[in-house]
């Protein structure tokens, strides 16, 4: 990806189609902006008794599920050079990393302290996927976290569904957590990403899980949500044997499946195949979704089969796509059942 920074990315991501512009959308590339220029600026060198610089305001974006909020932030991390010390995790996988290293420091004066230490001599930015709190424990760590956070100079990106004032809204005990809902309002950009989208679920603690383009960011973001999905079970990926049709499948554990795009829809398959896949699974991760044009029609219809098969038997679906699913289809001929697909698609891909 480019090095010319994120507002650069975005206008090239519309400029190919793979988004279209959003007003709201660009205002929160421009405060990417500004944090990718504070954060490629030389570091000034320090004595060993000084404190670490004070890190460039972070940034909080909050709004309805489907608005681009992942996708920016990830836009805004892969366009980072890679000197600048970075790291983007789930918020879950963080905080379990985080409780794995206090057990690791459970006999250090103040380990939070020395957890930031350690983390922020590798890392400038901290990018956190989905930051909900919801429970005392976790809102405990936090506060603490957060406050180590500026003494050694690590900047926070998040993502959340709600405005960091109604972050742990009654929550017990949430007036120790108020002091970490002050330091969110103080060090970073709070920004709502909303509109006028007509999505079909609007509710809290949702999200949408279609990463595009097709990079390692989209594939990092599967790969999270899988083993999150299957609690790290064991997989296997051995042959699917279909209605007599081999599937070549990438992953499976628990009931998760994984596959490419390429084995599911640009290989025979009808109806009855997608049916008795849905019967043995409740999550679908498809990689490798192209952007189809009218040569695709053949594979575009078996998507749109697969999509209305999953959604009649309330099946999640995970996807790696080379741009947002409303612009998936460029051919013409099925512009409409593209609609419906599209429609359907906004209920498989919120999860709770």
């Amino acid at each position: 990806m480019s090095s010319t920074g994120p507002k650069a990315q975005y206008l090239h991501e519309i400029a190919t189609d793979i988004i279209w512009r959003d007003e709201l959308q660009a205002q929160v590339v421009d405060e990417f902006e500004r944090l990718y220029r504070d954060l490629i600026q030389p570091k000034q060198s320090k004595w060993f008794f000084q404190n670490a610089e004070p890190a460039p305001a972070g940034i909080y974006i909050y709004g309805s599920v489907g608005r681009g909020k992942t996708h920016l932030m990830d836009l805004f991390y892969d366009t980072l050079p890679d000197h600048v010390g970075k790291q983007r995790q789930h918020y879950h996988e963080f905080m379990l990393w985080l409780h794995h290293q206090l057990r690791n420091h459970e006999d250090t004066k103040n380990p939070l302290d020395k957890i930031c230490k350690q983390l922020s001599s590798e890392t400038q930015v901290l990018c956190l996927d989905e930051f909900l709190v919801n429970d005392i424990a976790n809102a405990m760590l936090l506060a603490g976290m957060l406050a180590a956070f500026s003494k050694y100079g690590i900047a926070m990106v998040t993502t959340s569904n709600v405005k960091p004032d109604d972050l742990y809204r009654d929550g017990l005990q949430r007036a120790k957590f108020l002091p970490a809902i002050d330091w969110i309002n103080t060090n970073m950009e709070v920004l709502h990403l909303d509109g006028n989208q007509d999505y079909r679920q609007q509710e809290e603690q949702q999200h949408e899980h279609w990463y595009y383009p097709i990079n390692d960011s989209s594939l990092m973001h599967l790969t999270e949500g899988f083993d999150y999905s299957t609690d790290h079970a064991e997989t296997s990926n051995e042959t699917w044997q279909v209605n007599d049709r081999a599937l070549n499948i990438l992953k499976f554990a628990n009931t998760s499946l994984w596959c490419e795009f390429s084995a599911l829809c640009e290989t025979p398959r009808n109806a009855s195949d997608y049916i008795e896949i849905a019967k043995k699974i409740d999550q679908l991760y498809i990689t490798g979704i192209p952007q189809m044009t009218a040569n695709d029609d053949n594979a575009a219809r078996r998507f749109i089969t697969l999509v209305d098969v999953m959604y009649e038997h309330e099946v999640k679906i995970y996807a790696q796509a080379a741009c947002h699913y409303k612009m998936i289809y460029q051919g013409k001929k099925m512009t409409f059942e593209f609609k419906r697909a599209a429609s359907r698609l906004a209920e498989l891909l919120v999860s709770h």
